[in-house]
């Protein structure tokens, strides 16, 4: 049926494989800047973490396969692996044990039999049905709405990309385009129709985890009319399929198509395609292979297969082959360029003549200046057979801008209406003894704009937008209405004051005209309106930081909410290009879209009660909006506590199903406690002011039990003269307590506040430590120390916000002073006076002792400093058990994002560390691509491995070569879990030998279940 569906991989997964496809594309001398690609190396597979023996053993094998061809038999270890990313087609040709043994056969007859039989077998995977190539290589796309102004921002760079290296065209769909793509999301994933369907709209499909820019690439090259490089009839002369390793269900995908179905061209099969499946693409396991390479003659190494990263050679003659691209012109994206006739230096053009074609694209926004610089061309009647023609728009359709031929007189300077301009020269025999032309364009942003709507971009968009630009659109919609601006992407170097570049935006066309603002930065801009039909967008940039620019859309405004048609029973809200009905709290919108109806929620002033989801215990309906307000009385907290939850999700990216609790302050401000979802049960929550409101929302999709929570009001002593306290009044349910600042004590009346003693121990992970008195100045002869102990395996860090004692060139009257340890006989990290503040100051270990001191005569402000922890550093091994664990906070809530840990555990010389895991819960994914521990022997990562760890399953114990260990941790940007702690103890080389067990809950020299040991 044509339908291609493809694999696509999680984020961190693909982000990982492409660094090193393009790791291994920089560092090879073969690779072009243009049209030439290499072949890339695969994506290393993970580790396996449960058994480094067996990575010892294939690193062993892949030492020797450059010397012996047949260790390629055996499978290749953790470095030597690409992952797939297409599925193959839905057309079903297998490969029988006929053909098995053929292929036995073909290639025990030797290297010249086998060349000889790729001359006579050389197709490639493209479409040999003309019906489904695009007409004169134009495809008209679409893009849905609810993709981010990023992922069009991608579709357009993998467009361009196509675009650049051959004649395909990719432009926005317009009445005249009967057939064109769409670009959306689709159950499938990442998959496409293989060249044009010829009915209408046809799914470009990218779906979760397919936007990558290789992964659209591909896709494109489905839409162009390509099947998968491993389906041609020819396969079986380069590659082997090994079914036994391929996914049950999944065998279609590497189906042979027939001559049929394919048309190659006259071109050989291409490893280093990116239509090419990848060597693991669909296996079992991770480490198998479902496509091996045959050898290459000559070459002692398999080709590699699966790459990502851009259009290889063969991909690219190709297209140029089945579209009939001209054999000389090319496509031009720069801001500017010069280009002649290819006989322009030697005047000697083919005798029977030439046809070449340049097609100049610019970004939206952005017009095409041309100067035909020199030209000889021979003179025919009307220029008829010998002729420059330039066209304002990217085919032959376009309207013309100018057809030019002799040369005593030079056509004008030549300016597109759009951002596309099509150059044709063509020549006969008569051009013969004629030079032919020069020409230079150059893309300029900016120009009047007068439509009911359009785009703008930044030039060069998606791509960084170039130095010392400045661009002017004067945008003018019909009389009657406003001018809307809506942002899709918006990237601009950042200032407070937006002075290096900048968006300018004015109400009307000139200079002076009403400031709308001024925008920089990366955080997109509200949508945007004028008062007249009249808007000013100025964009200007310096010759320093150079962004990825905006993409924005623009259209004509009416406010539909000011007349008394628009039918909505309670409130209209206006919106850019429409405008929309809501409902009042307690009401939600009929499906007229205009009409309330009792809904779920609304208000509540009972001092307790109970809420729930709706048809809570029973699961909840899908695409339910449900507000609940409680109100107290004035000076009252509300305090809210779930007793069930389960809702679709995990709780760190509710997207779909979620609880929304805020504080509410006044009319339009509110405090947000949190979004909920998954089936944690939220803490207790306790409002800031007298109103709560908390907000349901489900999708379409997955339905859950819901929640129950009950909430009861509580009058803040704490609101009312500040509850009685002197410093510092707490509220809580039913009371209040009263606390006193730091270096005070609080009285025994409860509320007073007496100066107290100055020795504080610290145990919290994060906290504020001030001197004595701050704000105000601190009192003379005040001797201070603060104690600062964290988890073991963790780091103080201390980061001073202000900084004002007496200055001294010595530090000796008032200063602070901090040490690496307990007391002030521990390694000195530094003393600090003055007003400058001190840079953040690390510990080496899990303690810190902080001394201030002052004198009996100047006093200052003093400072005011935060204390964290930072994980990672080195850990002494010693005879005594010590334990270590995966964040500060271990035990109490599950380790944070972007975690990005170090520890070296050092031994003396002469003993070696023994690490046990005693609990271990990291987000599980089959490589250990997002979340993992890594451990190696030695000071650094270029040591042994002894694998790579994730999931639930605690690894074996282990056992360093050397006298150290090194433990990394790492986390993504998502799932978050539990941790792992661990123990550590220094053992003699000697006792590496002995054999006494010992319970696995308890840790000793030798365990049960073994340790390893590389």
């Amino acid at each position: 049926d044509g339908f291609i569906s493809d694999i696509a991989l999680p984020n961190e997964a693909y982000e990982r494989e492409l660094a090193l496809q393009e790791l291994a594309l920089k560092s090879s001398s073969a690779a072009a800047a243009h049209n030439r690609t290499t072949h890339t190396p695969a994506t290393p597979r993970p580790h396996r973490p449960r058994d480094p023996r067996r990575h010892r053993r294939k690193e062993a094998e892949r030492k020797k396969r450059r010397r012996l061809h047949k260790k390629h038999k055996r499978r290749r270890g953790a470095k030597e692996r690409g992952r797939g990313r297409g599925r193959g087609s839905k057309l079903r040709a297998g490969v029988g044990a006929a053909g098995r043994r053929a292929l036995k056969r073909s290639r025990a007859r030797g290297n010249l039999e086998y060349r000889r039989q790729l001359k006579a077998r050389e197709r490639r995977a493209a479409t040999a049905r003309k019906e489904r190539v695009w007409d004169f290589g134009v495809i008209p796309y679409k893009i849905d709405s609810n993709f981010t102004g990023a992922d069009k921002g991608l579709f357009k760079q993998a467009m361009r990309h196509w675009e650049n290296y051959t004649c395909i065209r990719f432009v926005e769909k317009t009445e005249e385009h009967p057939n064109y793509i769409i670009f959306t999301e689709r159950e499938c994933g990442c998959c496409s129709f293989v060249g044009k369907r010829g009915n209408g709209p046809q799914a470009l499909s990218i779906g979760k985890n397919c936007d990558k820019f290789g992964i659209v690439v591909h896709e494109l090259g489905h839409v162009v009319g390509f099947w998968h490089e491993h389906t041609r009839p020819d396969r079986d002369n380069h590659v082997v399929i090994i079914r036994d390793n391929i996914q049950a269900g999944q065998d279609y995908n590497f189906n042979k198509l027939t001559s049929e179905e394919v048309n190659s061209l006259g071109l050989r099969y291409d490893f280093n395609s990116i239509m090419h499946y990848a060597r693991a693409t669909f296996a079992k396991a991770t480490y198998l292979d479902t496509i091996r390479p045959r050898p290459e003659p000559n070459q002692e190494a398999l080709p590699e297969i699966g790459q990502r990263i851009r259009l290889s050679e063969g991909d690219i003659a190709q297209t140029n082959l089945l579209y009939k691209c001209p054999k000389c012109g090319r496509t031009y994206q720069e801001n500017a360029a010069t280009f002649s006739s290819p006989s322009y230096v030697n005047s000697a053009p083919p005798p029977g003549g030439e046809k070449c074609e340049w097609r100049i694209t610019a970004t939206h926004g952005e017009r095409i200046v041309l100067n035909i610089t020199s030209m000889d061309i021979f003179k025919s009647d009307g220029c008829k057979t010998d002729y420059l023609e330039v066209r304002d728009g990217y085919w032959h359709k376009s309207p013309s801008l100018g057809r030019f031929c002799g040369g005593l007189r030079l056509p004008e300077t030549i300016i597109s209406t759009g951002s596309r301009m099509l150059v044709t020269y063509v020549t006969s025999v008569n051009q013969n003894g004629h030079k032919g032309f020069t020409a230079a364009y150059e893309a300029v942003c900016g120009g009047e704009l007068t439509m009911e709507e359009g785009h703008l971009e930044s030039p060069n968009y998606p791509d960084d937008y170039r130095p010392n630009k400045e661009c002017i659109w004067k945008i003018t919609v019909p009389d009657g209405y406003q001018v809307a601006l809506r942002f899709h992407s918006f990237e601009i170097e950042n200032h407070d004051d937006c002075v290096y570049d900048y968006l300018d935006i004015r109400d009307g066309h000139e200079e002076n005209s009403t400031l709308i603002g001024v925008f920089c930065g990366y955080k997109k801009p509200e949508d945007i309106k004028s008062a007249s039909n009249k808007m000013r967008i100025k964009f200007v940039t310096d010759g320093s930081v150079q962004k990825a620019g905006f993409s924005a859309t623009f259209l004509k405004e009416y406010d539909e909410c000011s007349s008394l048609d628009h039918g909505c029973e309670h409130n209209c809200i206006n919106q850019l290009g429409s405008y929309e009905c809501r409902c009042k709290i307690g009401y939600e919108l009929h499906s007229d879209g205009k009409r309330c109806e009792d809904a779920c929620g609304g208000k509540i002033d009972q001092p307790n009660g109970t809420i729930t989801s709706p048809s809570f215990p029973d699961l909840y309906p899908v695409n339910k909006n449900c507000i609940w307000e409680i109100i107290a009385p004035p000076q009252y907290r509300i305090t809210l506590n779930f007793t069930h939850f389960d809702l679709e999700g995990n709780n760190q990216d509710c997207e779909y199903d979620s609880v929304d609790i805020r504080s509410k302050l006044g009319v339009a401000e509110m405090r947000k406690h949190g979004v909920f979802c998954g089936q944690r049960l939220p803490s207790v929550i306790t409002s800031e002011g007298n109103s709560l409101r908390i907000e349901f929302n489900s999708d379409n999709s997955v339905q859950k039990s819901g929640f129950a929570a009950v909430f009861f009001t509580d009058k803040d002593e704490c609101a009312t003269d500040n509850g009685g306290c002197q410093h510092i009044c707490k509220n809580t349910i039913g009371s209040y307590v009263c606390s006193c600042s730091n270096g005070f004590t609080l009285h025994e009346n409860g509320h007073d506040c007496k100066e107290g003693g100055c020795k504080h121990e610290i145990t919290a992970p994060v906290g504020e430590i001030f001197s004595p008195n701050y704000p105000d100045y601190y009192p003379s002869r005040k001797d201070c120390v603060w104690q600062f102990t964290t988890t073991p395996g963790h780091r103080i860090k201390l980061v001073f916000d202000e900084f004002e004692m007496e200055p001294h060139q010595e530090c000796t009257y008032d200063h602070i002073a901090l040490y690496d340890g307990t007391t002030s006989e521990a390694g000195f990290l530094g003393r600090y006076c003055g007003a400058k503040v001190p840079h953040p100051i690390v510990a080496f270990n899990n303690q810190m002792f902080m001394v201030f001191k002052s004198d009996s005569s100047v006093q200052r402000k003093g400072f005011r400093a935060r204390h964290t922890t930072v994980c990672g550093g080195g850990l002494k091994a010693t005879s005594t058990v010590k334990h270590m664990y995966s964040h500060a906070k271990y035990g109490d809530q599950n380790y944070d994002n972007k975690e990005d840990c170090d520890w070296i555990i050092q031994a003396s010389p002469g003993e070696n560390v023994h690490l046990t895991f005693l609990t271990f819960e990291l987000e599980d994914e089959h490589d250990c691509g997002y979340d993992y521990v890594e451990v190696f022997s030695g000071y650094s990562d270029s040591g042994p491995t002894y694998g790579k760890f994730c999931g639930n399953s605690i690894p074996q114990e282990m056992v360093s070569i050397n006298d150290a260990l090194l433990v990394r941790f790492r986390s993504d940007d998502t799932i978050n879990t539990k941790g792992f702690s661990a123990a550590y103890v220094a053992i003699a080389k000697e006792s590496l030998t002995e054999n006494s067990t010992g319970d696995n809950n308890s840790f000793s020299y030798s365990f049960s279940r073994g340790y390893l040991q590389l």
